[in-house]
């Protein structure tokens, strides 16, 4: 048996009891990716993350991710929380470089503040990936009524970066309302894609550009309180909606509100001839527990 230390965050924002709740193991040497599975659902949050040595001696680290159901190749808030746990361990600063299954992500972090603040740049582009399914599947899915989602510009479409999510557009009245219908949701069939990311502008905040909320039953999450991979491709769903100015924006994405975990998600997107040119996603994380895992 073996003793492995861990910590609890919580994400995408700068106080305890909101955000999302990662899990992250410091130092997972010895562990089997079904080892790590089943660390996972002992813990019973949405996401742990694993801290390996980096395959190349360059990087920091290297960082595998499980949900409750699966290995994930990328997810936002446990890079940025895994990012932040590591440099507090290891009392770094500046640009940190993660191997993720997605490919190697930099991440910029900061904790000359009261929370740990991190930043990564997506490697992966958002592109849309694939037809998405009717608007009304989806209205069902959601419990909402016929014609509340977009069908025009912001028509519901598979967009993805590095990995994939159902984008939907709703006014702000009725993404509040939205509540998961399992069995509906059955009916998407939808595979290809981690959850659904219903968005409306505006928000809770004077300063919010979006308020969205993230279901993913499939995934074991039935709604998800931050998902930073999903803030990470939903400037490629503005963009295919015609809604990009070139240069650069900074957005405040706002979720979780509905389930007493409000989250602040920062995005700065770089878009030329109206497409994205670069995305970085960041966020604070602060702890809220530490303890040791016998396995």
């Amino acid at each position: 048996m073996a003793r492995y230390d861990y910590e609890v965050y919580d994400v995408f924002t700068d106080r305890k009891f909101a955000g999302n709740q990662l899990a992250v193991i410091t130092d997972a040497r010895g562990l089997s990716a079904a080892d790590m599975q089943t660390i996972t659902r002992e813990f019973n949050l949405s996401e742990s993350t694993f801290v390996l040595p980096p395959e190349d001696p360059a990087n920091t680290a290297r960082v595998r991710i499980f949900t409750l159901g699966y290995e994930m190749p990328f997810a936002g808030h446990p890079t940025v929380g895994t990012a932040i746990a590591v440099a507090r361990a290891r009392k770094l600063s500046g640009e940190l470089r993660l191997e993720l299954n997605a490919g190697l992500f930099s991440v910029r972090v900061d904790l000359d503040r009261p929370a740990g603040f991190a930043e990564f740049r997506n490697p992966n582009l958002p592109a849309e990936r694939g037809p998405a399914p009717d608007p009304a599947l989806i209205e069902a899915a959601l419990s909402l009524p016929a014609g509340a989602l977009d069908r025009r510009a912001h028509r519901p479409r598979l967009v993805g970066a590095g990995v994939n999510f159902l984008y939907a557009k709703a006014n702000l009245e009725h993404v509040r309302a939205a509540k998961l219908n399992s069995g509906a949701f059955d009916r998407l069939e939808a595979d290809e894609t981690v959850g659904v990311l219903l968005y409306a502008d505006g928000g809770e905040a004077a300063d919010a550009r979006f308020h969205v909320r993230m279901f993913a039953p499939n995934a074991g999450i039935p709604e998800d309180p931050a998902t930073g991979s999903a803030a990470a491709a939903l400037p490629g769903q503005i963009a295919l909606a015609g809604g990009l100015s070139d240069g650069l924006d900074r957005w405040l994405i706002e979720q979780g509100f509905e389930m007493g975990r409000p989250s602040r998600i920062h995005v700065t997107v770089e878009a030329k001839a109206g497409a994205v040119a670069s995305v970085r996603v960041g966020g604070e994380a602060v702890p809220v527990m530490k303890g040791q895992l016998d396995f």
